[in-house]
């Protein structure tokens, strides 16, 4: 119950915003010094409707096709047809190789869209180790 002396005081009743203001801030900074802020390498590719083709027969083709299912590898396939049995690392290594000695050195990469990025970058590694190879990046034509 209270009083009459109590009821005709006013109250000073409020919520202490300074440790809520102060936590976020702690994290915001805690964010921005442990984000990574890396630009990349700065790359100048053409656009796919202005680039010149590689003629079929003085290139070797791959095909990364996407993977059978959850947690699986990507295929390689040796060819531009995207059949064939998948082939190894070492079997592309030994493709790429005998189509330098037959004259053949440019090396075209056609990869699913839903192939994981760095499987494509692994794939074009492989390829590069190899001296005089071109590489290529196959795209889809656009619709017209």
């Amino acid at each position: 119950m209270l009083l009459r002396r109590q009821v005709s005081e006013e109250r000073d009743e409020h919520i202490d915003m300074t440790p809520m203001v102060d936590v976020v801030f702690q994290l915001m900074t805690f964010m921005l010094f442990s984000m990574q802020l890396t630009g990349g390498e700065k790359v100048d590719i053409p656009p796919a409707r202005h680039g010149v083709g590689v003629d079929e027969s003085s290139a070797t083709f791959l095909t990364l096709l996407k993977p059978a299912g959850p947690g699986a590898e990507p295929r390689v396939l040796i060819g531009n047809d995207g059949k064939g049995a998948p082939a190894s690392l070492d079997q592309v290594r030994k493709a790429v190789a005998d189509g330098v000695r037959e004259g053949r050195r440019k090396v075209v990469l056609q990869a699913d869209g839903a192939v994981p990025h760095g499987e494509v970058l692994k794939l074009a590694a492989t390829v590069t180790e190899m001296e005089g190879v071109t590489l290529h990046i196959g795209v889809q034509e656009p619709e017209r």
